[in-house]
């Protein structure tokens, strides 16, 4: 701060100085006519003139030497000064770049609703904070206690075809979960650097930090960014890269949440399907519940309106028995949302009751049919500020779906019904995105064409003709893949392999791009919905290659998995891959109903993708001990 107030202040002292030199100068040339009169009389005629210049001549020099140093001083003060402000604004510069970066990403992380979009933001946030080469996002599967590749981004398909055959050989979790640096340079001990030092250094990586994803104090995984330099990026960038991780985190445990509410929503109403004894039923409904929202503790009560009373306590997590605390909690949680009759959220019992007895957050919905009090769903957990009042809305609809499971069972037809309605719901939006947007494009083109036939533009309208001949022939894929849709269900059922062949089979036929089926297991006998969730999930990947990555060829192989009784249906292409930070657009939202159909089969979808590497989607569904029988 002082040698910029110098700097400021350089030019005061010049201008000062500028009125103040006459006046000394006067003075020294009066003093020195003084001194030379008094010696005029000691020294010689001949020395008279050589004492004056010596005297002016010395006297002047050094007056210009102290002159010139001063100021060389102060100027060099000055742009020692100016160096530093240079150096403080590209650094404020910088750091607003990046603060600008970290918001960007925040607001899409905010506004992201599927798991794709997250997965995303994820591997694209560290080679756009921290200029790192590639990210992958890795979770860890702690029932096999092994590492699991969700996502990638910048890194060349060879190196990711390494990598997951590594995973897929297993890589222990335990390692990075209890690795303290949480980066690594190229050479070391490092699991995920193990064997491919060699591949890593082609690639010009040559380190890497390891991000964590966490959950309740639990890790889930890893942002995993990767570096040119041996030293990685500096603290501070690691820094916003840790900020985004907690907030990637945040937003992948707010779609997961959502994601299994959903799920709830949908088993639940399955199950009014069936006619399973009270006991079951009540037992089914909550386990169901509590595994959508991932808390341990909830409970349901019947009640009777002529009795007035609440009985038929069935609980997870609490001790049964109406002489049980809990039991009175519930009971006063169950009477304030009867009578309020509308779900009641509490964040924080410490403000509700003085008897919570180790319970921090809970709530309760009654159970309707029609205008009619048939029971109350109740959750709790120890972890304050879990329920919150925003999530009424849909936790009254779960319990809605509740009571309809409760209450009347023969909505199964209903049920199916909206099953239906869902189907073609979904085929609507597909024949909006496609056929109804190329339709409304050819009505224009015809609108063009006449307008060049009126200027008699003939060799306009002969090129112009070819485009739409190939927008009819998209309009025409597009229905036929919308009938194909229609009729997988009924005339493949208990086929998948055959299913598959001739699904890839049709799709070569009608793009003409080189399709490759490899199936690696005999016959599965499978659940009707989850044979076709995954054959809606072949349709849609073969859809969306036609349509956006212009590749040459396709690979489907389905492989059973005997380690882990698994099945897993692999779609790779050759195409031009795509870019996750590109607006979002058919093909995401492809991709998103991909997962959702996978997930909901308790399935996997990882996709690895890049510009110019093509684009592979694996899917894995678990089996029961049953499920893995040749079909005779």
């Amino acid at each position: 701060m002082s040698n910029s107030q110098n700097s400021r202040s350089l030019p005061e002292q010049i201008a000062k100085w500028r009125w103040i030199a006459p006046i000394v100068i006067l003075a020294l040339a009066a003093l020195y006519q003084l001194l030379l009169s008094a010696l005029k009389g000691w020294v010689s005629s001949n020395f008279y003139d050589w004492l004056v210049i010596a005297i002016y001549g010395l006297s002047g020099g050094l007056v210009a030497w102290f002159a010139l140093g001063w100021l060389s001083q102060k100027m060099a003060q000055q742009e020692r000064t100016e160096t530093e402000l240079r150096a403080a604004h590209e650094s404020l510069a910088e750091t607003h770049r990046q603060l600008l970066a970290v918001h960007d990403i925040g607001r899409e992380i905010a506004s992201a609703s599927d798991m794709q979009k997250v997965l995303e933001l994820a591997t694209r946030a560290p080679t756009q904070l921290a200029g790192a080469k590639g990210s992958t996002v890795i979770t860890v599967d702690r029932e096999q206690g092994r590492l699991k590749l969700d996502m990638a981004w910048g890194l060349s398909d060879e190196y990711l075809s390494t990598l997951r055959r590594r995973m897929q050989a297993g890589i222990p979790s335990a390692r990075c979960l209890d690795c303290q640096p949480l980066a690594a340079r190229l050479g070391g001990d490092c699991v995920l650097f193990g064997g491919m030092d060699e591949l890593a250094d082609k690639e010009g990586i040559q380190s890497l930090i390891c991000l964590p994803l966490m959950r309740d104090k639990n890790c889930e995984g890893f942002i995993n960014a990767y570096f040119p330099s041996p030293d990685g990026p500096p603290e501070e960038q690691v820094q916003l890269l840790n900020i985004v991780a907690t907030e990637i985190a945040a937003a992948l445990d707010s779609v997961r949440l959502r994601s299994n509410q959903k799920t709830t929503l949908y088993v639940i109403e399955r199950l009014t399907q069936t006619e399973p004894e009270l006991d079951d039923l009540l037992g089914q409904v909550l386990d169901i519940t509590l595994a959508g929202w991932g808390v341990h503790s909830g409970a349901i009560l019947l009640y009777n309106e002529s009795e007035a009373a609440w009985h038929h306590w069935t609980q997870r997590g609490l001790a049964d028995g109406p002489s049980h605390p809990y039991f009175e909690l519930a009971v006063q949680l169950a009477e304030d949302a009867r009578q309020s009759g509308q779900p009641i959220l509490i964040p924080d019992l410490a403000t509700y009751t003085t008897h919570t007895n180790g319970l921090r957050s809970a709530a309760a919905a009654p159970l309707f049919e029609g205008r009619e009090l048939i029971g109350m769903l109740l959750m709790a957990t120890q972890q304050v500020n879990f329920f919150q009042p925003h999530q009424s809305p849909f936790f009254g609809a779960i319990a809605h779906q509740a009571a309809l499971a409760l209450s009347n069972a023969q909505l199964h037809t209903q049920v199916q019904q909206m099953a239906i309605l869902e189907e073609r719901y979904r085929l609507s939006r597909e024949m909006h995105d496609g056929l109804a947007q190329t339709l409304g494009s050819l009505g224009w083109h015809l609108d063009y064409l006449k307008t060049l036939l009126a200027k008699n533009d003939l060799e306009t309208v002969t090129k112009e003709l070819e485009t739409g001949r190939h927008m009819v022939r998209d309009a025409y894929l597009d229905v036929r893949e919308a009938i194909d849709g229609l009729r997988l269900p009924s005339d493949h059922s208990g086929d998948l392999n055959s299913a598959l062949a001739e699904c890839v089979a049709e799709f070569e036929g009608r793009s003409g791009i080189r399709a490759t089926v490899e199936v690696d297991t005999q016959p599965v006998s499978l659940p009707a919905e989850m044979e076709l969730q995954l054959l809606r999930i072949i349709q849609e990947a073969l859809t969306n290659i036609r349509k956006h990555a212009n590749a040459s060829n396709v690979w489907v192989r389905l492989q059973y998995l005997e380690r882990d009784n698994r099945l897993s249906l692999t779609i790779a292409d050759d195409g031009v891959g795509f870019d996750p930070a590109l607006p979002r657009g058919r093909g995401h939202l492809g991709m998103s109903t991909m997962r959702e159909r996978a997930q909901s089969q308790n399935g996997e979808l990882m996709v690895v993708t890049g510009p110019k590497q093509g684009t592979r989607i694996t899917i894995t569904l678990p089996l029961t001990k049953n499920q893995k029988q040749p079909v005779s």
